[in-house]
């Protein structure tokens, strides 16, 4: 038994490498997944506004271990800590169909959980709260 454990660690180890770029970049928000909740905001014109928001609900985004992305234009802005791949942006906006103005919240466990028109972040914070998984992080 014992000598299966390096082999199946080694994959393990292999597997996860591959979910960020060579270089170290994130590139797809499924790499995000059991360890944060992701909003998306698609913005063309007011990603500073948005950005705003978000950093004036710091300790709330904290709190329910969320990643910010907002993208406007060809930019995007985030709380991520490492850096994001250019591909991202273009990755996300066909994989969700994303139109302007538009946010997405998706769950820990990666799926989508929330499609509005425009920021409200009373009402992404609440429809986390109620999420099962974070009724038991409050718990705990």
């Amino acid at each position: 038994m014992k000598r299966y454990l390096l082999p199946c660690a080694l994959a393990v180890a292999a597997l996860t490498q591959t979910a960020y770029a060579s270089n170290g970049e994130l590139t797809h928000l499924k790499d995000l997944i059991w360890q944060n909740r992701i909003i998306v905001a698609n913005s063309e014109q007011s990603s500073d506004t948005l950005t705003e928001l978000f950093s004036q609900e710091n300790s709330g985004i904290i709190d329910r271990d969320v990643i910010w992305f907002v993208f406007s234009d060809n930019e995007v802005q985030t709380n991520y800590q490492g850096s994001v791949s250019p591909s991202l942006l273009s990755q996300v906006k066909s994989q969700y169909q994303l139109r302007d103005n538009e946010v997405i919240l998706i769950g820990k466990d990666g799926g989508l959980k929330e499609r509005l028109s425009g920021l409200d972040l009373d009402r992404l914070f609440g429809d986390i709260d109620r999420m099962p998984m974070r009724v038991r992080e409050m718990r705990e």
